[in-house]
């Protein structure tokens, strides 16, 4: 265990802080049948206007996807038996296939006038992979808090760090990622086999 990780004793607590934390803010699964990786929800976005790297804006106000993984999805593997949660390639490859679901989505008008996809992460380098802009987080409680939960999650549904070699040797450090409404469309949307 790395230094600001939890507890072993406590990690029992985690699918329960975690489901009561998806009921407050309706996270929903992105597919109807909950099979795959991504959940999400809704909301505007209230920070400063930010410039991403593709020239889109980002405005206070704006309509934002907030992106979120499922954790039931990695507890389904592992029933099966499947070690989609310890291959980084399976990992990206179910990721990518949701982003192309969403991009139909949105393609069709389900989410109206979203601006950019967000979201807070652990796993920066499969986030760069997917084509995300992975964006430092000042140092703060709420980072440092976050940090906490999400190593939580990951020891509990997601990457075994007892089991990855290398993986406890790095820190884990929150990152913030972002993806413009066009920027999606163009890699995942439609007319992408």
């Amino acid at each position: 265990m790395s230094k600001g990780d939890p507890p072993l004793f406590i990690l029992p607590l985690w699918p329960v802080v975690d489901r009561v934390l998806r009921s407050i803010y309706h996270i929903k699964p992105l597919k109807a049948d909950g099979s795959g990786i991504i959940c999400f929800d809704i909301r505007r976005y209230k920070g400063p206007s930010k410039v991403l790297n593709d020239g889109s804006e980002v405005r206070t106000g704006d309509i934002i996807i907030e992106l979120h993984l499922n954790n039931d999805w990695f507890k389904r593997r592992r029933k099966l038996n499947l070690q989609a949660s310890q291959s980084p390639r399976e990992f990206l490859g179910c990721f990518a296939q949701d982003l192309r679901v969403l991009a139909q989505q949105i393609t069709r008008g389900m989410f109206g006038d979203i601006v950019a996809l967000h979201g807070i992460t652990l796993q920066d380098v499969a986030a760069r992979r997917l084509g995300f802009q992975v964006d430092e987080l000042p140092d703060s409680l709420w980072k440092k808090g976050g940090r906490f939960y999400m190593a939580g999650l990951m020891q509990v549904y997601h990457l075994r760090g007892d089991k990855l070699p290398g993986l406890r040797e790095k820190p884990w450090e929150v990152k913030e990622v972002w993806l413009s409404r066009e920027a999606l469309l163009n890699r995942y949307g439609p007319k992408h086999p």
